[in-house]
């Protein structure tokens, strides 16, 4: 009786926590689609259809060849099928994830605290932490939220499953982890920390955390020292010689997780034909020399950490930092030292309690991948991204928890316990504040020009989003801004050149373009927008080379089909014209209103065809004005017009008994044009010339 007594009382614990989170997370079912959204949900256009869900989850993501989650993306893509460009219902499983996640916490914490319900408060911290709200609140975080799920999962089965099944278990969601996000190789590491710290029990509780022992056949009651499945060690601190008494206890389960590593790696490579390539200079950011980069490691993880544990001051979805980092940044190198601190802490509170040393150290593990080691592929400027913190922080959180709770006496609790209560409501409001700034586009955007107003992001992606809405002024505006506080980054300028464009200024907007391509080699868009222009220009010749040469093949994809479709309208060859439009068509997941549409709808109109066969007559090329008027007879052109380009053709070939008998046909239709009079007496005479 009493332990299900317990167990109630823990669940309506966790109950409660996961109705306060989902209260304040419920406002983001109203938000729409920002930033990556539109890219990483609806980018390809194999995502739209179940027939192609094979050939879509087989890809990597287009930000990085690297990135390979099919898991994750097929839980997006089923949505994407059922409901489209409905929003809602993508926010409100992102949500539904990060309750589980949440609950998830809560019971770990309570198994670490050894059933004693402040262990739910783990679990209400982590929830409502504002370091997550990039995590819900954006769609495209779908990728952490699951691999969370599922690395969070592998902690609470390891506890809580015996034998076979428990192999089984974590093996399997390891690899579920795996296939959502790579974050997830350090499990392994952080199991064994893990372990470490589940099968070190404090030898201080207070007099409330005493549980009786479970009375067989009773079910232990919810995170109590029943459900633990580590084994004990008292006193003494840590040794080699007990990690390798914990891997030969464990054997087994590691070596399901190599398994489960060795799949893993097998579905990448026949999926991808590789486990892991460079990837372009343009994806990753610069990190300088080697003590540069010592620089950044150290900024990113001190960012990070402070993040976690203090998150009232800093939240935003660009970190902006100057790259490389400046030698003479003193901030960097406080921020090393700051780094340095950290990790030799989690060492010293290693030896000193080992539990939440371990614990802690199991967080900074969960951080290894995301640290710069190997530099991130990030837009200008930005160095790392809150959502990282998703795994990572339940770990930090436990650690934290346990350290204030775990040996503290039962007045100290009291005192620690009302404390965490109130830092937990300050996070609460902290992440109801912030949420709303996830609306929409526009308050998204200004929000990032307020909270990292050094990045130029916020600016660029504002401009872009002015300029597509027709508001070009106001484009204009945040485009100089955004060259203002970073002239290194080519958007601003593609920005400003657009708007310039749009208000009639073209040769300012080719200058423009030409400028962010100088800035930035690989700035695709630059590029494509430089090309379309020069062929408006009439300079085919140099805007065919740039397409070629710098955009096609590259993504989006249907960038560079689309362009030499335009390319090759504006030069009169309409069938090549139409195959670039087409293959532009195909590869735009929502084609309505692009140049691609609009050129193959023009294309339907035989007159555009005729005009092109006339183009090439004057041009003496008759192969490709007969192969024109061919295409116009196939799209019900107008009677006469085509009959009068037909005949005109047919006297440069020298064929007038042909052009005569297309005219004369017209003629008796009762058709009257002078253009035909005059072609038909053309027409006569040559055929008089022949009979003579």
């Amino acid at each position: 009786m009493f332990f299900q007594r317990l167990w109630r009382a823990h669940a309506l614990g966790v109950l409660a926590v996961v109705i306060v989170v989902g209260a304040v997370y419920a406002q983001t079912l109203g938000f729409g689609f920002v930033w990556d959204d539109d890219q990483i949900i609806y980018g390809r256009i194999e995502y739209q259809s179940p027939s192609r869900w094979l050939e879509a989850v087989r890809q990597p993501l287009d930000f990085s060849p690297n990135y390979f989650r099919p898991l994750a993306l097929s839980s997006l893509l089923v949505q994407i099928w059922v409901w489209q460009a409905n929003p809602a219902p993508f926010h409100a499983a992102n949500v539904l994830i990060h309750l589980v996640n949440t609950a998830l916490v809560c019971v770990l914490g309570l198994r670490l605290l050894g059933g004693r319900w402040q262990g739910v408060l783990a679990g209400a911290l982590y929830g409502a932490h504002p370091a997550l709200v990039e995590s819900v609140a954006f769609v495209s975080s779908r990728y952490d939220l699951l691999a969370t799920l599922f690395l969070l999962l592998a902690l609470w089965l390891e506890g809580r499953l015996q034998g076979a099944a428990r192999v089984a278990g974590v093996a399997t969601a390891f690899l579920l982890a795996l296939l959502c996000k790579e974050v997830a190789l350090t499990l392994p590491l952080v199991m064994l920390l893990w372990q470490l710290a589940v099968g070190y029990p404090t030898d201080a509780k207070p007099p409330s955390s005493k549980v009786p022992p479970a009375p067989q056949g009773e079910p232990p009651a919810l995170g109590s020292p029943h459900a633990v499945g580590g084994t004990s060690r008292r006193g003494g601190r840590f040794s080699l010689a007990y990690v390798r008494d914990l891997l030969r206890r464990e054997r087994a389960l590691y070596a399901g997780l190599a398994v489960a590593l060795g799949v893993y790696f097998a579905l990448r490579y026949a999926a991808l034909g590789y486990l892991f390539t460079t990837p372009p200079e343009n994806l990753q950011i610069d990190v300088g020399t080697p003590l540069q980069h010592l620089l950044l490691v150290g900024r990113t993880l001190a960012t990070l950490t402070g993040l976690a544990v203090f998150p009232f001051f800093s939240i935003t979805p660009a970190h902006h930092s100057e790259l490389p980092i400046l030698l003479s940044d003193g901030w960097a190198w406080a921020q090393l030292a700051i780094a340095v601190a950290v990790v030799a802490g989690v060492g010293w509170m290693a030896r000193r309690q080992p539990r939440v040393g371990w614990l802690l150290g199991a967080g900074l593990v969960g951080l290894l991948p995301v640290l710069n080691l190997r530099p991130m592929e990030f837009a200008f400027g930005v160095f790392t991204a809150e959502r990282f913190l998703t795994f990572p922080l339940a770990l930090i959180v436990l650690g934290l928890v346990v350290g204030l709770l775990g040996r503290a006496s039962a007045r100290r609790v009291r005192a620690i316990q009302g404390a965490m209560v109130g830092y937990c409501a300050a996070l609460l409001l902290t992440t109801a504040y912030n949420l709303p700034n996830w609306r929409d586009a526009e308050s998204f955007w200004k929000w990032v020009t307020v909270a990292a107003p050094r990045s130029p992001i916020g600016y660029s992606n504002l401009s872009d989003l002015y300029n597509k809405q027709g508001r070009h002024t106001e484009a204009l505006e945040y485009a100089e801004k955004a060259i203002q506080v970073a002239p290194r980054s080519g958007m601003g300028y593609v920005n400003k050149g657009v708007a310039l464009l749009r208000l009639g200024d073209p040769d300012a907007a080719i200058a423009l373009f030409r400028q962010a391509t100088e800035i930035e080699p690989h700035n695709i868009v630059g590029w494509n927008n430089l090309a379309v222009m020069l062929s408006e220009r009439g300079e085919f010749d140099e805007s065919e080379r740039i397409i070629r040469e710098r955009v096609l093949g590259r993504t989006p994809k249907f960038y560079g089909h689309q362009a030499l479709g335009l390319l090759y309208a504006r030069k009169a060859r309409l069938d090549l014209a139409e195959a670039e439009f087409r293959a532009a068509y195909a590869l735009i997941p929502n084609p309505a209103g692009t140049a691609a549409e609009q050129g193959l709808r023009e294309l339907q109109q035989a007159s555009k065809w005729i005009a092109a066969a006339h183009h090439w007559m004057n041009q003496r090329d008759l192969a490709s004005a007969e192969a024109h008027l061919q295409a116009a007879a196939q799209r019900d052109p107008d009677r006469v017009a085509y009959g009068i380009a037909l005949a005109r053709l047919r006297i440069l070939q020298n064929r007038p008994a042909e052009a005569k008998q297309a005219l004369t046909d017209l003629r008796e239709r009762g058709y009257r044009d002078q253009t035909l009079d005059a072609l038909l007496a053309e027409a006569e005479q040559m055929l008089a010339r022949r009979s003579r």
